[in-house]
């Protein structure tokens, strides 16, 4: 049990640029793994573009980004579920409730904070995907995989457009505020 808890949250302790070169050499669509894969047992009909291309990228990063993030996020679940008082899931279970009824009406309403927590986490987070975008996609093609940190960058410090980087990057900033804010202003009033 501990070497799996281990290797879910390996992910999140690893360098986002290194991430991104591990993805980069599973999903390249000249060099990397599936598509060679794919050719080696003959189903090359199969390959795809899957970094680069103008369809898959995106998804192609959201994958990437949830699997360095999932062991962070499964060990604030865990967290949140050892806090729940085992004589209420005890009660629940004398009083012959369902596992889904378990779930519903005692889990997930006991687990608000932490569910709202994670979601807060995962939407700041993606305001500050890079290195991920950087390495596997360099943004492209077309600015289709392009985050507000990736196009902050690139006017910055590719087109030398200093100011406009940086609007980006103070937007950016107080975008992630403002979620924030409106997050602990929801929790105080509910009183969590």
């Amino acid at each position: 049990m501990d070497f799996s808890k281990s290797l879910i949250f390996s992910p999140a302790i690893i360098a986002p640029i290194i991430v991104g070169i591990i993805w980069v050499y599973i999903l390249d669509p000249n060099i990397g793994i599936i598509n060679n894969v794919l050719d080696a047992i003959g189903a090359s009909g199969l390959k795809q573009k899957w970094i680069g291309g103008n369809t898959l990228s995106p998804y192609s990063i959201a994958i990437i980004y949830f699997w360095q993030q999932l062991g962070y996020l499964v060990t604030v679940f865990i967290a949140g579920l050892k806090m729940i008082p085992g004589e209420v899931l005890e009660a629940v279970e004398i009083d012959g409730a369902s596992f889904i009824q378990k779930t519903m009406y005692v889990t997930i309403p006991m687990m608000k904070s932490t569910i709202s927590t994670v979601a807060v986490l995962i939407i700041t987070g993606v305001f500050k995907i890079f290195e991920i975008v950087q390495q596997t996609t360099g943004g492209g093609p077309n600015h289709l995989s392009e985050t507000l940190v990736t196009y902050s960058y690139s006017m910055t410090f590719n087109s030398g457009d200093y100011g406009y980087g940086m609007s980006l990057a103070t937007f950016t900033f107080l975008l992630s505020l403002v979620i924030t804010g409106i997050y602990s202003i929801l929790t105080r009033e509910r009183g969590e």
